[in-house]
């Protein structure tokens, strides 16, 4: 196969991260432009380019000195810019347009209602009081969300009218650790899917929008939706061809082709409903537990699209793998996480990681969100072992560290 040029767009931190550019440098050479200096990055790179990918004239001059064949990006952050960049310079892409609607959730919204797919009643509101009319036009159980954060940061489940204030706060004024807010202002309210949630990552060549990375998805901290784990594949379940089915017709009516994508969605006692269209690699380490339980390779697949070449998407394996999401029960200053034997003595666990600084204050919702203190991957044969094994694994997690007061 001949080695290609990718321009990789940001890289992501290392816990989360480094199994994807991994995967991408072993398909192409990759040349990354990244903010700061690069340190865990520098094996899997052939050139680098220290720049802010927001300085767009600059990120344009770079990518045309370097020529590449294609450009990729999987930082929620850059999608945008990285899609309007494949399209100047003329290399495969997806429509930035296409990419906008999906991460504006209500312009999603509005897209896959006039599609008849799945609708789902919603608005947009600018104020507590736009944000009234919105709940009693829809009716409760409602969410409330800003329009373009992802990892569940600022998303809360509303019941009554008397939790829509605080809510409502909650979501206006929602940000990441990072300070990174919505850049699109306005609170999307909309009716409450029940049923169970799952993700599929797909892959899209050519028009064909083929599901890649089925998983079932657990959230905690109610009325919040944090991610506290996932397990690939997804168990069988009623509807859930019927679900796969809408989400590849919803990528047709988004416009979207020419990208790997993560999209969220429900099975509902009124049929499978979408929640949002993520333009990118899955988060949470989904892909590699594609890797470890199906032996697909979504992160190389995506690099593969990227320079016009078609992926590989079939895998041998037939494993189940899931990841947990390693919380504090209360809010704390965290001192360190472990696991109360040596990692060698849990059978299955591919990787314990942490990585918070010893001292880091971690407060759960709604003072904090992703209050994450690490996490588990573990495998297994099937899935009761690789359930089992994760059981094992979690009730030995050590946190310590001294309890917080109220915020």
């Amino acid at each position: 196969m001949d080695r290609k040029k990718l321009l990789l767009v940001g890289s992501g931190g290392q816990p989360f991260r480094e199994y994807a550019l991994k995967a991408i440098s072993e398909r192409v050479d990759v040349v990354l432009v990244e903010g700061r200096e690069i340190t865990w990055q520098t094996p899997y790179v052939k050139g680098f380019h220290r720049l802010d990918p927001d300085d767009t004239e600059k990120l344009l001059a770079t990518a045309r000195a370097e020529a590449p064949d294609g450009v990729l990006t999987y930082d929620e952050a850059l999608v945008e810019p990285t899609a309007e960049l494949g399209r100047v310079l003329g290399v495969p892409h997806t429509d930035p347009a296409a990419v906008r609607r999906c991460k504006d959730k209500s312009a999603l919204r509005a897209c896959l209602a006039e599609a008849g797919l799945g609708p789902v009643r919603f608005a947009v509101a600018h104020d507590l009081e736009a944000a009234r009319a919105a709940a009693a036009d829809i009716g409760y159980p409602l969410v409330l969300k800003p329009r373009a954060l992802g990892g569940s940061i600022g998303v809360v489940r509303v019941d009554d009218e008397r939790q829509l204030i605080d809510a409502f706060a909650v979501a206006a004024d929602a940000s990441a650790s990072d300070g990174t807010t919505s850049r699109i202002a306005g609170v999307l309210v909309e009716e409450y899917l029940d049923g169970p949630e799952f993700s599929a990552d797909c892959a899209t060549w050519q028009g064909v929008t083929v599901p890649v990375v089925v998983a079932e998805k657990s959230v905690g901290f109610a009325p919040y939706f944090e991610e506290l784990g996932h397990i690939v594949p997804a168990a069988p379940h009623p509807g859930l061809d019927e679900a796969l089915s809408l989400v590849a017709d919803a990528h047709k009516a988004a416009g979207l082709d020419n990208l790997v994508t993560h999209t969220e969605f429900r099975l509902t006692g009124r049929g499978p409903r979408i929640i949002e269209i993520n333009v990118r690699l899955g988060g949470g380490l989904i892909p590699l537990l594609g890797t470890l339980a199906q032996g697909t390779d979504l992160a190389g697949a995506s690099a593969d699209i990227a320079v016009g070449r078609q992926p590989r998407l079939s895998g041998d394996g037939t494993g189940v793998a899931t990841i947990a999401m390693l919380y504090p029960s209360q809010d704390m200053r965290v001192d360190r996480v472990r696991l109360a034997r040596d990692t060698d003595q849990y059978p299955g666990l591919d990787r314990f990681v942490t990585f918070l600084p010893a001292g880091t204050e971690v407060r759960l919702p709604p003072n904090g969100f992703l209050s994450r203190v690490g996490f588990a991957v573990v495998s297994g044969a099937d899935r009761e072992e690789c359930l089992d094994r994760r059981s094992v694994v979690e009730k030995d997690v050590l946190i310590e560290g001294e309890l917080l007061g109220a915020v």
